[in-house]
């Protein structure tokens, strides 16, 4: 599901890491609530790399048994 949202950055904010919710919520409040399609985008990112991350333990995983 995190890939999916991350995949509609555009209009989604996806957050996998606790530190950036200080900054998704400073931009709300700043924005009416709206957080922009560049920090959305930075956002995705760090999804992928998150995901990336899972996908590859689950390989090595899977490759020992």
């Amino acid at each position: 599901m995190l890939r999916s949202a991350a995949k509609n950055y555009e209009d989604v904010t996806v957050i996998v890491d606790p530190a950036d919710y200080q900054k998704v919520i400073t931009e709300m409040k700043s924005n009416n609530g709206v957080v922009s399609k560049e920090t959305n985008f930075y956002l995705a990112k760090k999804v992928f790399q998150r995901t990336s991350q899972y996908d590859t333990a689950i390989t090595q995983y899977l490759a020992k048994i």
